[in-house]
């Protein structure tokens, strides 16, 4: 069985390898394998072109880089020292601990932060207190406006998503952002009293994981295992025979299998002459872009303490930074002790150089030019999760089912992140596997 696999990103580069593992042989078309993964050494520091981490409780990437024999390689997040800032009026104030994503856990660090009024934190108090409820799908905003207030909605929510999502809770869905607080909601009717109930045992291994070399050295790797044509498929069809053929460098190629894992986006102009709406729900999930802006200074220019992961700016304090890590202190060893490394990210892909920099500037009392600043935009990269994301995608899958072959991957579906993007890739040779034996 021959496989075609449009889209070399994680998810494409990952449906090949397992496919490999399996026996079958895979083509996968992209004219720059490796999506927005990569990573560069500038003045001795190392910096990712794209995604930096992943979270350490979704084992899909893990197993994916102990299966290319890289396991060596895994390193963990300095939790030593983390701690996550949000600006409130021209201030850094701490993220309160306890905090599982919008959900705080423990009552002290609540009633002592500055970044809620006591009006939020009595609704916090008080809100163990509610009954379960059945309630639609809707957006994040709503979901938090109803448990937590506006002010929650404003200073932890809104600012813990849009640097994960790209977009904004008015128009995000609890049932796909935030599942498992959406089944707290039904079960307890307190998402708080769900979380403590439900809260995992401490497994004292790091909350993000990232890999020594950095997250160019997997895709590397895979890159390695794969057969590669640098090139775009321009069009897939069914084949008189049951296959499909791809149209790419001025010819049609006979393929037995198809996996479209170029993004929703992408996929749907693809799809469109083959199933018109399958190709409709795919072009209805929206899209925002990406901009990472990376700052590299002397230590010595730096006027602050970075005795934190970074810091995060809510959308009515913004100018142009979203979020900001600070590199030197959330990865031991990536940072020499003479710089500091500021990695700013935006959702608007075309953000200057000049605002980010006189932003950051500002924000962290910065003396002097930096030695270095180098910027990988992403437009259209960061699918959204709208309310209602769970039934469309429930009735694309269930059309793809139909048509023999033919199959989608990618972090338009059923998660954004590295993790979720491998297991995507690796369900899809699942499921071709399946069809080989069938």
């Amino acid at each position: 069985m021959r496989v075609a696999i449009v889209g070399g990103g994680i998810s494409g580069l990952s449906c090949a390898y397992y496919l490999r593992r399996a026996g079958i042989g895979a083509i996968v078309f992209d004219p720059a394998p490796g999506g927005p993964m990569g990573t560069e050494t500038v003045e001795g520091c190392l910096l990712e072109t794209g995604p930096e981490s992943w979270l350490a409780a979704k084992p899909w990437a893990e197993q994916l880089i102990r299966d290319l024999g890289m396991g060596d390689d895994l390193v963990g997040s300095n939790d030593a020292q983390r701690r996550t800032y949000v600006l409130r009026q021209g201030r850094f104030i701490v993220l309160p601990e306890g905090l599982q994503m919008v959900v705080p856990t423990r009552v002290m660090p609540v009633v002592e932060t500055p970044l809620f009024g006591w009006g939020t934190k009595l609704r916090m108090g008080a809100e163990i207190f509610r009954s379960p409820k059945t309630l639609p799908d809707r957006s994040v905003a709503d979901f938090v406006r109803d448990h937590f207030g506006q002010e929650a909605v404003e200073y932890l929510a809104e600012p813990l998503l849009a640097g994960v999502y790209g977009g904004s809770p008015e128009d995000l869905s609890v049932a796909s952002v935030l599942p498992r607080f959406f089944e707290y909601e039904q079960r307890y009717g307190s998402v708080v009293v769900g979380a403590l109930r439900n809260k995992p045992p401490s497994s004292g291994r790091s909350i993000f994981r990232a890999l020594r070399r950095g997250m160019g050295s997997l895709i590397d790797a895979l890159a390695a295992e794969t057969n590669i044509v640098r090139g775009r498929a321009d069009s897939i069809a069914p084949a008189g025979n049951g296959g499909w053929m791809i149209y790419a460098r001025d010819e049609w190629i006979p393929f037995d299998a198809v996996v479209l894992a170029c993004g929703a986006n992408n996929s749907a102009p693809l799809l469109a002459p083959i199933d018109a709406r399958s190709a409709e729900l795919l072009a209805s999930i929206p899209h925002s872009g990406s901009s990472i802006w990376t700052f590299i200074y002397q230590r010595s220019q730096v006027n602050r303490a970075l005795d934190g992961f970074g810091f995060l700016v809510p959308s009515r304090e913004r100018t142009a930074i979203m979020a900001c890590t600070w590199i030197g202190t959330k990865w031991v060893g990536r940072v020499p002790e003479d710089k500091a490394v500021f990695r700013c990210f935006s959702t608007n892909a075309n953000v200057s150089r000049d605002s980010v920099e006189a932003e950051l500037t500002r924000l962290m009392n910065i003396t002097g030019p930096p030695l270095a600043a180098l910027n990988h935009r992403w437009p259209d990269s960061m699918p959204q999760y709208t309310v209602g994301h769970m039934g469309r995608i429930a009735e694309l899958e269930s059309r793809m089912a139909r048509i023999p072959g033919l199959f989608l991957a990618g972090n338009a579906y059923h998660g954004i992140g590295i993790p979720d993007c491998v297991k995507s890739g690796k369900d899809a040779a699942g499921a071709i596997e399946k069809l080989v034996a069938a």
